[in-house]
C-alpha cells in the first residue's frame, strides 16, 4: 500500500508542477473517508478535457507507460487512460469530463495519508456522490462506509443538491432516497 501511496503522491506532484489539479477518487479516498479495503490501482480525476490530451500524455512522458494501445484516441473517446508508474502500479486517469467533475477537483483536500505521503483527495461528500451515481453495488457499499465513518461532520446540502441534479440528469429516481437512508441508518 506505500508503494502505491507514493506513486500517486509522485504522480500528483508531476501533475502539480504541470499547473494540473488532481484529487483521487477511488480507494485510496474509500480508505481515508470511509472503510478501508484492498486496492491495487489508483483512480484520479485530472482537471483537464478531452481537447488537452496531448498536454497530458506530454506530462507522463516518458515515464508513465501507457496500458491502452492507443492512449490519445482513448482520451479523446473515453475521457480516461490507464497507465503503469515507474514503480509498476496502475493509475486509472479520468478526465474532469462535466461541471460537476471540475467542482469536485477543485473541492479536493491535501491529506496525510500515512506519515510523510501526502495525497489530494476528493472530499467526502464528492465521493458519496460519484459512488451512488455508479450502478455497481460496491460503490454503494462504499458510499455507505463513509456515511457511517463521517457522520455529522458531511455537508447534506451539497449531496443532495448534487443527487437531485443527477436523478434528472441519469433518470434515476432512487439516488435522494438513498443517500437519505443511509443517513437514518447511521443517525
Amino acid at each position: 500500500m506505500e508503494q502505491l501511496l507514493r506513486s500517486v503522491q509522485t504522480l500528483q506532484d508531476r501533475l502539480s508542477k504541470a499547473h494540473i489539479a488532481s484529487v483521487v477518487v477511488g480507494g485510496i479516498a474509500i480508505g481515508t473517508w470511509g472503510e478501508p479495503r484492498v486496492t491495487r490501482d489508483a483512480d484520479l480525476k485530472v482537471l483537464l478535457g478531452r481537447e488537452d490530451a496531448d498536454r497530458l500524455l506530454a506530462v507522463l512522458t516518458p515515464d508513465y507507460i501507457s496500458l491502452l494501445p492507443d492512449p490519445r484516441l482513448a482520451l479523446r473517446k473515453q475521457a480516461m487512460v490507464f497507465v503503469q508508474s515507474p514503480e509498476g502500479v496502475r493509475l486509472d486517469l479520468l478526465l474532469a469530463d462535466t461541471p460537476y467533475d471540475v467542482l469536485a477537483v477543485q473541492r479536493g483536500r491535501e491529506i496525510e495519508v500515512q506519515p510523510g505521503i501526502t495525497v489530494r483527495l476528493c472530499s467526502p461528500e464528492d465521493l458519496i456522490v460519484y459512488k451512488l451515481i455508479s450502478t455497481r453495488l460496491r460503490d454503494h457499499e462504499d458510499a455507505r462506509g463513509v456515511v457511517r465513518r463521517q457522520g455529522e461532520a458531511l455537508d447534506d446540502g451539497y449531496i443532495l443538491s448534487w443527487l437531485r441534479q443527477f436523478e434528472l440528469a441519469l433518470d434515476d429516481s432512487t439516488l435522494v432516497a438513498e443517500y437519505q437512508r443511509l443517513r437514518r441508518e447511521f443517525a
